[in-house]
């Protein structure tokens, strides 16, 4: 699959600058996931300002503080408005803003809410992550068994399913978004895990 040199510039950005790239000094994890994230959204038509903003989003989401406001004047300058305003509605606040003291579900439940008015490119992107995020917990416990359960937000199995279904469930109504179909392929994956780790009922 051949990117063009934008969305070559945003994972370049994301090698760059991502957190876990410069705590352990290898950006090939981070560029991984950015790349399967790219790959999802090219495979639902997505187009170029969405599969950059959704490789950045990635870098930010890890970021906060004055890192993050740092790094986001960045993306405005390099990237342009239209990118940087599906980021903003695509992105949760920062953590300080989150008060994660409420807990994980409440979290989750705010970001949900603030997605009712999210425009559609910035749906496509938290939905293709979520697929990202389910099918490769999925990929693990297949190979390696349901102790090995891995979710990317650290959420436990219940906790992710409980996510997954949720999203699902509140864009389904979102008749104005034109990839509600991703919303099948993320079901279906949720589905699978469940059953993998016989946690159905």
């Amino acid at each position: 699959m051949a990117y063009s040199d934008r969305i070559a510039h945003a994972f370049s950005f994301a090698a760059k600058y991502a957190p876990g790239v410069r705590a352990s000094g290898t950006g090939m994890q981070e560029l991984a996931r950015a790349a399967n994230l790219a790959v999802i959204l090219s495979r639902y038509e997505c187009d170029e300002p969405t599969i950059v903003a959704g490789i950045l989003h990635l870098v930010l989401r890890d970021s906060e503080g004055e890192e993050r406001a740092a790094l986001e004047r960045k993306v405005r300058e390099k990237f342009g408005p239209v990118v940087f305003a599906i980021l903003e509605d695509v992105l949760p606040p920062a953590s300080g803003e989150l008060n994660r003291e409420r807990g994980w579900e409440a979290c989750h439940r705010e970001y949900l809410a603030g997605l009712a008015a999210a425009e559609p490119r910035a749906l496509d992107i938290c939905v293709a992550t979520e697929v990202h995020h389910c099918g490769s917990a999925l990929a693990d416990v297949r190979r390696l068994g349901a102790e090995y359960f891995n979710s990317a937000s650290g959420a436990g199995p219940r906790q992710a399913l409980w996510w997954f279904r949720a999203l699902a469930d509140a864009l389904t109504g979102r008749d104005a978004w034109p990839r509600r179909e991703m919303l099948v392929e993320l079901s279906q994956l949720a589905r699978e895990l469940e059953i993998e780790l016989a946690l159905g009922g």
